[in-house]
C-alpha cells in the first residue's frame, strides 16, 4: 500500500476547547504512523498558536496560518509574512469601526492593549490560548504577521468593511460568530497542502483531510478524500465528499478506520 498523507484541522476536529483531544484521536495518529502514513496539522492558527503538546502527538508536518506557513519535520518550507508597514494600512480601519482583532505571526501574536479586558483580543482572552512569552503588544516597528483574525461588532459592519478588506485579503467569513480571518490573497489551506505535497512528491490520489469549518472548505475540496466531521458547519457538510462522526463520537478514529488507514 502506498503511503498516504492526511491533513487535520485543529479546532473542532482534533481538539475541542472543553474536552481537549479525544484519546481515540491520539491512538489513531500513532496507528497512522505505525502504518507508514504521514499525519499533518492543517490549521487557520499560525505557528505561534499551535501548542507543542499537540505537535508532539506525532505530526510530521504543519500547514498553519491558513496556508501561509508550511513546515515538515521542523524544516520551514514556506512562510508568507508581512511587516508592521503592512499592518498599519489595515489596523486603523478596524479600530475605526470598533473591530476586535489579534494579529497572528509565526513566532508571536499581537494585541491592542487598549481593548477592554473582557473582549476578544484582550490579554485575558489571549492568555487562555497562548503562553505569555509568545504574546506582544502591537508595535508597527516590531511585528511580523501571517494573518489577522477579527471579530466584528455585527454583520452590518462586516458587510460594510468587506469590500475594502477584499482589496488586500482573501476573507474567510464565520458569519455565525461575526468572525473573519484575513489572509493574504492567493492563500488558503489548499495552497499550503499543495506546497507540501509537491515538496514530498505525493500524488493527489494519496491525500486525505478532516475538517469542520468554513476555512476548511478549500482543503476538503482539494484533496482526493475530503472528510467533514459530524459537528461541521452546515455548509461544510453540504459540500464535503465524505463525512464521519463528530469529534465527540470519535470521528477521526472512525473515519480513518472506514478508509482502511488504521
Amino acid at each position: 500500500m502506498e503511503n498516504k498523507i492526511i491533513f487535520f484541522d485543529i479546532d473542532g476536529t482534533l481538539y475541542d476547547h472543553k474536552t481537549g483531544v479525544p484519546n481515540s484521536t491520539r491512538e489513531a495518529i500513532l496507528q497512522l504512523i505505525k502504518n507508514g502514513h504521514i499525519p499533518v496539522i492543517c490549521t487557520g492558527r499560525t505557528r505561534a498558536m499551535i501548542p507543542d503538546n499537540l505537535v508532539n502527538m506525532g505530526f510530521y508536518g504543519i500547514v498553519a496560518g491558513a496556508g501561509t506557513y508550511v513546515e515538515y519535520k521542523e524544516e520551514i518550507i514556506h512562510n508568507k509574512v508581512q511587516d508592521g508597514t503592512f499592518a498599519k494600512k489595515v489596523l486603523p480601519l478596524l479600530d475605526e469601526y470598533d473591530v476586535k482583532y489579534i494579529v497572528e505571526g509565526p513566532e508571536y501574536i499581537y494585541y491592542n492593549g487598549t481593548i477592554a479586558n473582557d473582549s476578544y483580543g484582550s490579554a485575558e482572552f489571549i492568555q487562555k490560548i497562548m503562553p505569555k512569552e509568545k504574546i506582544k503588544l502591537i508595535n508597527y516597528n516590531d511585528m511580523i504577521l501571517n494573518k489577522i483574525t477579527a471579530r466584528f461588532p455585527d454583520e452590518e459592519v462586516m458587510s460594510k468593511l468587506a469590500p475594502e478588506l477584499k482589496k488586500i485579503f482573501s476573507i474567510i467569513s464565520h458569519q455565525a460568530t461575526n468572525f473573519m480571518e484575513l489572509v493574504p490573497q492567493g492563500y488558503n489551506k489548499a495552497t499550503g497542502i499543495q506546497r507540501l505535497t509537491d515538496y514530498l512528491h505525493i500524488g493527489k490520489q494519496n491525500t486525505y483531510a478532516f475538517g469542520d469549518s468554513t476555512n476548511d472548505l478549500e482543503m476538503l475540496e482539494y484533496v482526493q478524500y475530503g472528510i467533514a466531521m459530524g459537528n461541521s458547519y452546515p455548509e461544510v457538510l453540504e459540500m464535503a465528499k465524505y463525512q464521519t462522526k463528530s469529534i465527540h463520537e470519535d470521528g477521526i478514529y472512525y473515519g480513518l478506520k472506514e478508509f482502511g488507514l488504521i
